[in-house]
């Protein structure tokens, strides 16, 4: 009960800042076949800040531990789309490889995500430049620090967007991403993440400038514990 009191005291000191978009996740991680190998599935949604639902998205993930250090993964987005100023619905597909090196030091642990993303067809057929959702390279640097005997871990994140296509807007950077926020050790392999997130955009047309809420859930399903019954 006390986790899900801090979780939602969270989100209402944040929602005092967040006007434009709330993010709501929940996902299950397990292995295959060996520990080196992870999959995920999880059901993605995103709001304007009238309540309208902004794209919805299922994405499917696979994880491969290539050293203690380095890993790499692949992931798949099915997104459904609505415009902010209308009812049209459109679809699209995104594909996203993936490194992820990390050092620890002490309780601090650092991360970095290089990411290409691929757009199979674009919202639409518009001209504007999504750069979550279309061809982009993306740097991402996270720092999290543990905390000895408690349940919560605080982060900060930072991440650069670039437009990896040909044309005017392409072949440059595009936005700037910056985020702090917890993740909630809960209970039976359960975690809550709560951030705040800032976007901005630039050099492309009609930059956004987004404050963002965001709330994921993700439980880790260990196959071993569930054979031994725990």
């Amino acid at each position: 009960m006390r986790y899900f009191i801090i979780v939602i005291f969270t989100s209402l000191c944040f929602a005092v800042i967040s006007q434009n978009r709330l993010w709501l996740s929940s996902g299950i991680e397990t292995t295959i076949f060996t520990k080196d190998l992870e999959i995920e599935g999880s059901f993605n949604s995103r709001f304007y800040d009238h309540g309208r639902y902004d794209k919805l998205f299922p994405e499917f993930s696979a994880k491969y531990d290539i050293a203690d250090w380095l890993s790499a993964s692949m992931d798949y987005r099915w997104v459904f789309n609505q415009s902010r100023d209308s009812y049209e619905r459109t679809r699209g597909h995104r594909m996203n490889f993936n490194t992820e090196p990390q050092v620890e030091f002490g309780r601090f642990q650092f991360e970095t995500r290089l990411r290409v993303q691929y757009s199979f067809r674009r919202f639409g057929g518009s001209a504007r430049y999504e750069p979550d959702f279309d061809n982009a390279f993306r740097v991402k640097t996270t720092l999290k620090y543990n905390i000895d005997n408690f349940k919560i871990d605080p982060q900060l994140e930072s991440e650069w967007y670039y437009n990896i296509n040909n044309g005017q807007d392409g072949k440059q950077f595009v936005k700037y991403r910056f985020a702090f926020g917890i993740d909630i050790n809960l209970p039976d392999d359960h975690e809550i993440s709560v951030k705040y997130r800032y976007d901005y955009e630039f050099n492309i047309g009609n930059p956004g400038r987004f404050h963002i809420l965001s709330i994921g859930h993700k439980f880790e399903f260990d196959r071993d514990d569930y054979k031994t019954g725990m």
